[in-house]
């Protein structure tokens, strides 16, 4: 749970400033971080397992991780209002541990977030509806990895499909 940990302050820090940033955010930022990760390195960067919740995929060790944070005097949960609601945004007291990653991991976080500068987290999590690890399971599910490599149901061509017979067989004839 230490990288989960060093990760959410560090995306805090990183997010200080972007109006849109909340829990949601913070738990799309998440997925997409170490779902993106899995697919590149084989290996998510926090190890959390995701699951299926009503305003999309969150860490399982979330709570968790929050409350220790806090606990430890490291973090904060602010809560301010917003369109008519009230934001709760998990606030970096201190910085994180940044020795504990990769130059890699950190380049991926970073790009994450910035593709995602200004967009609210209704919106992610509309977005993330949409997606085929979110769809794939049902509420509470965990989500598994695998199911980065098929992010968006993309059709596949009658010539894609006939190619992919092709190649299964010659790899049954090689075994």
């Amino acid at each position: 749970m230490k990288k989960l940990k060093e990760l959410i302050l560090f995306v805090s820090d990183l997010c200080k400033d972007d109006s849109e940033y909340g829990a949601t955010k913070l738990n799309k930022i998440l997925f997409l971080v170490d779902f993106f990760a899995y697919s590149a390195y084989g290996k998510s960067i926090t190890g959390a397992t995701y699951f299926h919740l009503a305003n999309g995929p969150a860490p399982k060790e979330m709570l968790r991780a929050q409350n220790a944070l806090i606990a430890e005097g490291r973090a904060d949960i602010n809560e301010r209002p917003y369109f008519g609601r009230t934001q709760k945004r998990l606030v970096a007291l201190e910085g994180a541990d940044m020795s504990i990653f990769t130059a890699d991991e950190l380049a991926l976080v970073k790009d994450v977030i910035c593709h995602l500068r200004g967009i609210g987290g209704k919106r992610l999590s509309e977005w993330s509806h949409e997606l085929i690890p979110w769809l794939y399971t049902r509420d509470k599910e965990d989500i598994p990895y695998y199911t980065v490599f098929d992010l968006y149901s993309v059709p596949v061509r009658r010539d894609g499909i006939v190619w992919g017979q092709k190649e299964l067989e010659s790899l049954g004839k090689a075994a």
